[in-house]
């Protein structure tokens, strides 16, 4: 593969929402990279890929999220076509097999005729597939741990016609969340979900939103016969035909706030339907967020009632038990030895938050699967990956917040900073235990550590040459 070739497809083709994805499919943020330019930073991601030997991910990620490249891609691989075996499983399978089982066929090439096989020796054993996606939702069930409480939560919420506003911090698992949820939903009793990506581009018109929610619906009631829906009074009609019918549509929308951003699009008399809609329990809602929806919609100046019908439920870290089954069950499944106290000690430097577990479980899944296991490797990989995230959670806090934080175990405060611990506590990046408060793990406190006393030092050093200058 020419690297270079590969930066152009990237550069040119995708946008840098789409890279800052990819980045984020390879537990690292686009947004980190040195660089002036989107190509710069894409070099530098590219580089960072190469690094880690991962460029046949790389590639398999590209087209799995932009699936009109995968012929650009696959150029790449020309004299290699051994190598592009992923290549179907993405694009379906499409083309009569070759004898290699290879499907993928260049554009008007010529099949050479089959040859008689040579014996083989017995194939090489296959490493077991890593089963971790930091950043992304988690679609397979075997990978999604914890939560009962929260799914009960949901389902007994909209079981009683309420409508619920899951809120939390990115890569606290509040879209898996709402997936899972929407996937349990029983369609037997009548019950219809529609599950609805906001960030995804296809869904940013208001035609084509409407459209999505409602031929989910639809195909469980008619999967024969198509029928679409584009305006809002043909949207609000459907709803209540469905109802006419002894049918509840739920809508379970994640991303609340990529349609909120997109106000010139989605306005007031939308959310106002559905909002009347809800009121009437004609529809169910569920909804995620990084911010209530009463907040979100009042710094977008909309005048919306919407944010009335919901539930908040608050999203935090997991339970110990959850926290451990996301390191331990995959291993266990792939038939893997897990190392002596390897577990234990990602547990402390990931803390029991969900994205930073998976970040973990990568590294750990990785080194385990390949027989090369070393703790201070499989640290080194993680605290690098996971300090992008890690700085943007930090400057996501207010000052405040940053002033009363606690590096080491503390007892909780009283008045404002009292205040603002407990909020840190709700946001998942305190832990509270009966008598104090410490950080949400051993791997973020030592890089906020670190990271303050460089702060400190470079302060330190400015002064004194203000001072030596003054002399």
């Amino acid at each position: 593969m020419d690297p270079m070739q590969f930066l152009d497809i990237l550069d040119d083709a995708l946008t840098e929402a789409e890279l800052s994805e990819l980045c984020r499919r390879f537990g690292v943020a686009f947004a980190a990279f040195p660089g002036a330019t989107k190509r710069d930073r894409t070099r530098e991601f590219l580089g960072y890929v190469r690094r880690q030997g991962r460029m046949a991910g790389l590639a398999e990620a590209t087209v799995a999220l932009r699936p009109d490249l995968n012929t650009a891609v696959a150029q790449l691989y020309v004299g290699k076509e051994q190598e592009l075996a992923w290549l179907d499983q993405i694009a379906g399978g499409e083309g009569r097999p070759l004898d290699s089982g290879l499907t993928w066929r260049w554009p008007g090439a010529t099949p050479a005729p089959a040859s008689p096989a040579p014996e083989l020796d017995p194939p090489l054993p296959v490493a077991p597939t890593n089963p971790y996606s930091p950043g992304a939702r988690v679609t397979d069930a075997a990978m999604f741990f914890g939560r009962a409480v929260e799914r009960e939560q949901i389902r007994r919420l909209l079981a009683d016609g309420a409508h619920v506003a899951i809120i939390g911090g990115r890569g606290f698992g509040g879209s898996s969340l709402l997936q899972r949820a929407a996937e349990e939903i029983d369609a037997t009793g009548g019950q219809l979900a529609a599950t609805i990506d906001m960030k995804d581009p296809a869904h940013h018109t208001a035609p084509a939103l409407l459209n999505a929610i409602w031929s989910q619906w639809w195909r469980r009631v008619k999967p024969e016969n198509p029928v679409p829906v584009y305006t809002l009074a043909e949207f609000v009609t459907a709803v209540r035909k469905l109802n006419a019918a002894g049918y509840r549509p739920l809508l379970f929308l994640d991303e609340f706030e990529q349609l909120v951003w997109r106000k010139t699009t989605f306005d007031d008399p939308l959310l106002d339907a559905w909002h009347e809609l809800g009121r009437e329990g004609l529809l169910g809602l569920a909804l995620t967020g990084h911010t209530s929806p009463a907040d979100l919609l009042a710094q977008q100046g909309f005048a919306t009632r919407f944010y009335e019908l919901f539930r908040q439920l608050d999203l935090g870290l997991l339970d110990e038990p959850a926290a451990r089954d996301v390191l331990t069950v995959p291993l266990q499944r792939a038939g893997l030895a897990i190392p002596e106290g390897a577990v234990e000690h990602l547990l402390a430097q990931a803390g029991p938050h969900p994205f930073f577990l998976q970040l973990a479980g990568l590294y750990l899944f990785d080194s385990v699967a390949q027989s090369t296991y070393a703790r201070a490797e499989v640290t080194r990989r993680f605290e690098a990956a996971a300090e992008p995230f890690w700085l943007e959670m930090w400057e996501s806090l207010s000052p405040l917040a940053q002033a009363h934080y606690p590096l080491g175990g503390a007892r909780p405060g009283d008045g404002i900073g009292g205040r603002q611990q407990r909020i840190l506590v709700n946001k998942g990046l305190l832990l509270a235990g009966e008598t104090d408060l410490r950080p949400f793990s051993e791997g973020f406190a030592r890089w906020l550590r670190r990271m303050q006393a460089a702060m400190a030092a470079a302060a330190e050093a400015t002064a004194s040459q203000a001072a030596q200058a003054m002399l």
